[in-house]
């Protein structure tokens, strides 16, 4: 490595203009010409061009093709700032930019280097950070534990002519569908549910003349926490809004305080856990010296609950801290180590038995074999990164005059890993007895995610989700809500579901109730994706009591998208997350009853020829489909006793018998 460096120093030093340092890449290579070429200022953001070369992961990139475009993934205009604030004190900047139409003004969302389509974009200097992968790692880990996190492409870097070194792209911090998703809110917003969300708000230090919108005293430490408003924006937030997120997050402060657990007054009423300790977890891991206290940040959806996250800024972190281990221990705990402690309440939340409880618990699941911190697999992460970046590493280092042995530093760094997986281990093994709780039997039993506009309503306002008590034993659901962002619901007080009763929560209430010819148990906000969407159902606490991630292509019924038709689980003792396990049911005949219902009995079942239906109720009319909802037979008669299924292949089918007082009854039947 020092025999490389050097001889990349002659190089360098020979070639003497800094647009040379590079030739071609492993990496894509972004080239931005300011207008006029103009000097990038902090703010606000001026006008340029910007091309990335970039085709593949597998192609080398040259400069030479800067001008073909079958070699470019971006070749158009962007508006480009500094950002950062410790950070523009080196020569080497962060940027912050956003693409932009040809007329300047418009936003131009695009997809970078394989990132989904956006208009605001980061540029990473990756200063104080000797390993170039802290970041990076810290990010795909938070990813992998099933939080939303910056998505990072690595990239080499020229700016008017001079190469500026190895950055990472990654996503802006902000609203989107596929980043932050939560309602995006305007200043119309000022009365419940609308006022209610979204937002994200950060803690952190003050620079270029910010105002905190609050502040709190720090767990042992001598500065406070500022703060401030990240969407909607310090300048556009209105009174009504600020007072409301300022209000909930006092009621947050006091709950957890208080160690109040009740799951329907409590802090799990206010706080989304699972997300808080996914938080903890990785800035705890990591020893992030600034995870609690700066580049905090927090989201809260309407009518949802206040989220921890996403993660930013790991520079400080797996024992690095300005030149040495210094506030990155592996040995403590950053909510109580005397420095950037945060907020009072990460530790109130640590010292409560049982979020400490769950939090160990997860730490088990995120480090056991084949989890996202398993040990081996984090160090398969760094040295895959490595092996990415070691050319344009040695290039960036000789531009900024780097050197330190870089292998020496990436060991020390594994090293430090090691001792701080034992060191969380023997603390966290002190939790090992605590109880973890069952999860309640509640089965997500029908979905109309793309329903069909009727009776004066839209598709959106027609949708609906049922939830089935499969069990013999009534069930209180207060707390119960939907974990992951995109739908929000949670269960009020006193929600107590009789044995095997089924439960709908609706878009719309009145449209569900004319078109179903129901009553909803609940309203949700938000709407269900047309396409595809994972619905996890959980406890207050977060623990998972059935997830299902539905998608409108085959082996998924099709006929519920958008043609008429819900999904329907053909019977609650089935795995949900199996789409065989699911058939479409007619959308414009009320809701059916149960598949397992006793009024319809099909025998013998499984089957492998014929089989003899039996009603409470004369039959008018019997239909089977496949499991896509295909029709296989449709007989119209009063005396239907048997149907042939011969010449049917193997595999799960639904009865459906109209009788004559116009109800559908329905029954599964297995094909072998």
């Amino acid at each position: 490595m020092k025999k490389t460096l050097l001889l990349a120093i002659i190089l360098l030093v020979a070639l003497g203009v800094h647009g040379q340092y590079i030739s071609s890449s492993n990496l894509p290579i972004i080239i931005i010409s300011t207008d006029n070429g103009a000097s990038i200022p902090d703010e606000p953001k001026i006008g340029a061009t910007m091309k990335i070369l970039y085709v593949n992961d597998s192609t080398t990139n040259y400069l030479s093709n800067q001008d073909d475009s079958a070699y470019l993934n971006y070749n158009g205009r962007i508006a480009i700032e500094l950002r950062g604030s410790t950070s523009q004190g080196h020569n080497k900047k962060p940027y912050g930019f956003e693409t932009r139409m040809a007329d300047d003004v418009t936003n131009n969302n695009v997809s970078l280097l394989g990132l989904p389509a956006e208009n605001d974009w980061v540029l990473n200097a990756m200063n104080d950070e000797p390993s170039y992968v802290r970041d990076n790692l810290s990010y795909i880990l938070a990813a992998e534990m099933g939080e939303y996190a910056p998505r990072t492409k690595y990239c080499e870097v020229i700016v008017n002519g001079d190469y500026r070194g190895l950055y990472f792209l990654t996503e802006k911090i902000k609203i989107d569908p596929k980043r932050v998703n939560i309602v995006e809110m305007d200043n119309t917003d000022n009365t419940a549910p609308n006022v209610t969300g979204g937002y994200i708000i950060k803690a952190d230090k003050l620079t270029g003349g910010d105002t905190p919108a609050w502040t709190t005293t720090a767990y042992g430490y001598w500065e406070d926490v500022s703060y401030i408003y990240h969407a909607p924006k310090p300048e556009e937030i209105t009174p009504a809004q600020g007072a409301y997120i300022h209000n909930y997050f006092d009621t947050i402060q006091a709950v957890v305080a208080a160690h109040n657990q009740d799951v329907s007054h409590g802090f799990p009423a206010y706080i989304d856990i699972p997300s808080f300790i996914d938080y903890m977890i990785m800035g705890e891991f990591a020893s992030n010296v600034d995870i609690y206290h700066k580049s905090t940040f927090f989201h809260k959806d309407r009518n949802g609950k206040f989220r921890a996250g996403p993660v930013w800024d790991f520079n400080l972190t797996y024992g690095y801290d300005f030149g040495s281990v210094g506030r990155s221990g592996y040995d403590v705990l950053q909510f109580a180590n005397g420095d950037n402690t945060g907020s009072d309440f990460w530790h109130q939340l640590y010292e409560d038995n049982m979020f400490s409880c769950h939090l160990f618990h997860r730490w088990e699941e995120v480090t056991a074999e084949g989890g996202p911190l398993e040990r081996s697999h984090v160090l398969h992460i760094m040295d895959s990164l490595s092996a990415v970046i070691s050319t344009a590493m040695v290039r960036d280092r000789v531009r900024w005059w780097k050197n330190y042995d870089y292998n020496s530093h990436i060991n020390t760094m594994k090293q430090w890993i090691g001792k701080r997986y034992d060191w969380l281990n023997h603390e966290w093994d002190l939790y090992r007895d605590c109880i973890p709780i069952e999860p309640l039997p509640l089965v997500i039993s029908m979905i109309n995610y793309h329903p069909m506009s009727q009776e004066g309503f839209n598709a959106d306002e027609l949708e609906f989700i049922c939830i089935v008590n499969n069990s013999d034993d009534t069930v209180d659901a207060s707390g119960v809500y939907f974990r992951d962002l995109g739908l929000t619901y949670a269960f009020p007080e006193n929600s107590l579901i009789a044995p095997h009763e089924e439960v709908f929560l609706a878009s719309n209430a009145q449209a569900f109730s004319q078109c179903y010819e129901k009553t909803a148990f609940g309203v949700f906000t938000r709407h269900l994706d047309n396409k595809s969407e994972r619905l996890v159902l959980a406890d207050a606490w977060g623990n998972i009591i059935d997830e299902v991630t539905y998608a409108d292509t085959l082996p998924w019924p099709v006929s519920a998208d958008g043609h008429g038709d819900f999904l329907i689980l053909i019977d609650p003792d089935l795995d949900n997350a199996l789409p065989e396990s699911w058939m479409a049911a007619d959308n414009f005949v009320g809701i059916p009853e149960r598949p397992h219902s006793p009024t319809l009995t099909v025998s013998p079942n499984p089957t492998t020829g014929v089989v003899r239906i039996t009603s409470d109720k004369p039959m008018t009319s019997v239909t089977v489909t496949d499991a896509q909802g295909r029709v296989m037979s449709n007989e119209t008669a009063s005396d239907i006793t048997t149907i042939d299924l011969n010449a049917y292949p193997s595999g799960i089918y639904l009865v459906k018998a109209l009788t004559c007082d116009g109800i559908t009854r329905l029954a599964k039947v297995i094909k072998k």
